[in-house]
């Protein structure tokens, strides 16, 4: 059995529970709306309903807030993980799946807008 004081944590950057109303779009051949679990400076995670999101090595994401003060787009990512979660929807036979990208390169703006974001729609 593994100690969790044996675990090494491999992030660079502090990961940060979204609040509600943060949403992210992966933009590949179709869009995978979710809601953001977590995000740092290097990535996020968010859930999604329907089934395994494509294989690409590198998309993109935009990520909003539900009260339309936040929009950011043409954000590179790498998918890192994509399983499904253990839950149940109501009224909806698709599974929950739960998506980890790791964000590229990002031009000033870009770095910008993700401080603010994570400033406004994260706990601390």
């Amino acid at each position: 059995m593994i100690d969790r004081n044996d675990i090494i944590e491999r992030r660079k950057h502090k990961r940060f529970r979204a609040k509600k109303g943060a949403f992210a779009v992966l933009k590949t051949d179709y869009n995978l709306l979710g809601q953001i679990v977590d995000i740092s400076k290097g990535g996020l995670s968010y859930r999604y309903s329907g089934h395994a999101a494509l294989s690409e090595d590198s998309v993109e994401v935009e990520i909003f807030s539900i009260d339309n003060d936040f929009y950011m787009k043409k954000l590179p990512v790498k998918t890192v993980s994509d399983f499904k979660v253990d839950t149940t929807i109501f009224y909806d036979s698709l599974p929950m799946r739960q998506l980890s990208v790791e964000f590229g390169k990002m031009n000033p703006n870009q770095t910008l807008l993700l401080d603010y974001f994570l400033s406004k729609y994260t706990f601390k």
